[in-house]
Order: C-alpha cells, then structure tokens, then sequence
C-alpha cells in the first residue's frame, strides 16, 4: 500500500513495561484466545512522509490520523491471520490514535510483551510495533 520497504530489527521478545512511545501512534485490541493490544508509533516526520506517500500529495493532520489507523489495522490485521493459523482465533477492536511526546503504555495482564523497531527505505525514523497480549486459558 504505501510501496516502501520495511526491514526488522532484531527485536525484543520480552520488552519491559511500560513503553515509551513518541509521536503519532496507532492502537487495537485484540480479544479471544489471545487477549491484548498492539501499538504502533511513527515519529511525526514518519507519519507526515507516509500519508503523503499514500495519498500522493500533502496530507492534513485528519488525513495523518486516518493513515496510521489504517495501518496499525494492517498490522494487527496480519498478525490476527497468524494467530489464528496457529489455532488463537481473536478479534480486533476498532483503531484509534492518539499523539504525545512520551506515552506510556503497558498490560497489567500482559504475560507476553514483544518490541520491534522497523527500518523504512528513505526514511531516517522507525517505526515501532509493541504488543502486550495473554493467552486465554
């Protein structure tokens, strides 16, 4: 959708709580066999520079929102699929997003938290993806 490549990190597999998380940042509940949220964060530059790509022109504040909701959709999309292909069916809640400078996040509950910054081609910022979850027992 947005034509950029991503490269992983090495990622973190057992990501201290809370996160600091900055900029414009996505949100989405994942409920089920697997219960907890995902969060994704652009740097302001980041999400600015993604919207416009998309959208192939400038892009508002709304229009940054509505971007970045739509791809921590995404995301969490693709992580439902593989969830459910190994048996965790779940369900997404709907996106929000909200902006900061440091946002805290955590899962009181969370038995599971995994971080991974991605590289973006042409792009000097990451883009972070932090998962708190629990499997249902």
């Amino acid at each position: 959708m947005v034509g950029i490549t991503a490269n992983p990190g090495s990622g973190n597999s057992k990501a201290p709580q809370p996160s600091s998380l900055v900029g414009v940042m996505g949100s989405i509940g994942l409920s089920g066999k697997v219960n907890g949220m995902v969060y994704t964060a652009f740097s302001d530059t980041l999400a600015q520079q993604v919207a416009e790509k998309i959208l192939g022109g400038s892009a508002s504040v709304q229009d940054v929102s509505d971007v970045v909701a739509e791809l921590t959709n995404m995301i969490t999309g693709n992580l439902k699929s593989q969830l459910c292909d190994m048996g965790f069916n779940c369900s997404l809640s709907i996106p929000s997003v909200v902006r900061g400078d440091d946002i805290q996040v955590s899962a009181k509950t969370a038995s599971i938290s995994v971080k991974n910054e991605y590289t973006l081609e042409g792009c000097p910022d990451t883009l972070v993806v932090q998962v708190f979850a629990a499997l249902e027992h």
